[in-house]
Formats: C-alpha cells, structure tokens, sequence
C-alpha cells in the first residue's frame, strides 16, 4: 500500500483505521493497531472522562506510535472528555454524531488534526468549509450509528470523492485486502474498519459476543430505529423486540423507553447475548476468526496484494 496525503497527515504506515467502537475500542486494541501501522483510535462514547484518561495514558504506555480519539459529539460531558485528551496530548480528534463546526476551530487552534464521519457527500462538503482535515465517509453496511439514506459505501465514496478536496476515509463493508483495494480504487485514501477489528484478541467484546459473530449468517443484520437514531444491529432477542415495537407504529418514547440504558454494554462488553444491542456491520458473516491485530493486519495487506496482482494480471 503506497503512502499518500492520509498517511502523511497521520503519519501511518499504512492507509488503515482501526474504528473508535463503543465497549470495544480500548487502550489494549488502540494500541495494537497502532503497533501494527495502523492508526489505533480509542472509543470515548463509553466512557466516562476518568477512565477516558486511564485508557489513554495506558494506550500511551503500549505504544509510541500515533493515537487518535473517537468523540460522538452527542454525550453529555463531550467538553470533558475533549478536555482529557488535549491534556494527554492526543494529536488526532475523530469526532462523530453532530455539527462538525462545534469543536473543529478549537482543536485547529491548538494545532490538532481533526476527523469528521459523515454519510452524505453534503455533510462532507460542510465539514470541509468547517475545516476538518479528512473525513470518514460511512456507508450503509456500517455497525452501529448509521445515516438514514441508506447509500452504500460503493456509491457514497466516489459522490463524496467529488464533493471535497481533502483527504476520504471509506468505512462500511470493509475488512479484507480486497475491499481495501476497491475503497482506493473509488477514490479513498484511507479505509476504516470496525467489526474486523472488533473481532481481535485485544478488542474489549465478550468472547461470547466474538464466537455469536464467528458464525453469523449472510442476513445477520438490520438497520433500525431510523425515526430514533439510526443503528446496525444484530438480530438477537433485542432486535426482535425493536421490530416488534417499530411495525406496531410504536413512538419515540416507548422506543427510548424499551432501549433503555446500558444495552449496548450488557451485550457487546458483558456478553447477554439475548438483551444486549448488539452493534455489528454487515460484514460480520466473512469473518470466522478472531486473531490478534498484528496477524489481522499482516493477512490484509497479503489479501491487498494478491487482489491487486490479480487486477493487474486481468488487463
């Protein structure tokens, strides 16, 4: 994989991302991926500003290689948490889920590289006249909080590719060598990869969750709560309660009511594999395994090659 302005404004090895996922993405897999060239990011949405600082220190104390935060701008004690990783002197801000404009001047200020995810080349256009650095372009297949359009990465990528100047990040359906070498060949200049990383010895999901994953179908997940706030679940008891709820014209409030809190936790870190939401990309069904990152990373930069040389041998 060459290098390119992505990898030179991060200043990775490699045009990878390793996803900042809520109860997933600590010190141990940020750090890992970062080892392994890629740029390791740390989830915020989970945690409290405390132990946001303890995962940071303690990704520090693993790695020396370049760290960045995920910031779903939608929590409560956002300020504090950005607070906590400025003090750390984390270098790179991926801030998700609201206006991009709300921290974008203030990080700039302070010399810091800012990411937006969006899922609209017009949402990517005004993070670049917010003045974000990248943006990571989230397509349909994606887990967890989603767009409402439901655009695939297939298309959203180039439609973003031509909306903006700087540098595209493709996320959604992403977690082989060859689908890294189709997110490049649409115009991206980096890829992004959650459930590939959730499934890795140093992700933080219950090895319940993990094994489930491994042997999940084709079909495995659904897009729901779109009125709500849009989200990539595995179809477990949950999910049949959610749907349940949705073709029964259920409000806004029963939806909340019956979301409740902690349910992302209670399946994805503590394993209730039944009442947990459990959040995955459509993608989970080609993966089988569970390895460390190191050989995850090795096995797609072969993957890359051998799907390249096989483009190349077709011409």
């Amino acid at each position: 994989m060459k290098k390119n302005r992505l990898t030179e404004l991060l200043n990775i090895e490699l045009p990878l991302i390793q996803a900042g996922m809520v109860w997933v993405s600590g010190a141990k897999l940020a750090a890992a991926s970062s080892n392994a060239g890629c740029l390791g990011v740390i989830g915020a949405g989970s945690m409290q500003p405390d132990l946001l600082d303890y995962h940071i220190k303690k990704a520090k104390s693993l790695t020396d290689k370049p760290l960045a935060v995920n910031f779903p701008l939608l929590y409560s004690k956002i300020e504090e948490q950005i607070e906590v990783a400025l003090k750390n002197n984390i270098q790179v801000f991926i801030t998700s889920a609201g206006s991009p404009k709300k921290f974008t001047s203030l990080l700039k200020e302070k010399g810091k590289t800012v990411i937006h995810v969006t899922s609209t080349p017009e949402l990517a256009k005004k993070c670049e006249d917010a003045g974000v650095d990248a943006v990571i372009v989230e397509g349909f297949e994606a887990g967890g909080h989603n767009g409402r359009d439901e655009t695939t990465s297939l298309v959203l990528i180039p439609q973003c590719v031509e909306a903006v100047d700087i540098p595209i990040i493709a996320a959604g359906g992403f977690a082989t060598g060859g689908s890294v070498l189709a997110g490049l060949a649409l115009g991206a200049e980096g890829i992004q990869m959650g459930t590939r990383f959730l499934m890795t010895e140093e992700s933080s999901a219950h090895k319940n969750y993990k094994e489930l994953l491994a042997h999940a179908p084709h079909n495995a997940t659904m897009l729901m709560m779109k009125n709500l706030v849009p989200v990539r679940l595995f179809k477990n008891k949950f999910y049949e309660e959610i749907k349940d709820l949705e073709n029964n014209c259920a409000s806004k409030d029963v939806l909340l009511q019956h979301l409740g809190k902690g349910r992302a936790k209670l399946g994805m870190l503590e394993g209730d594999l039944d009442n947990g939401e459990l959040e995955v990309g459509q993608i989970c069904s080609l993966i089988k395994t569970y390895p460390n990152v190191s050989d995850v990373v090795s096995e797609i930069q072969a993957e890359y090659q051998q799907a390249r040389q096989r483009v190349l041998e077709e011409e």
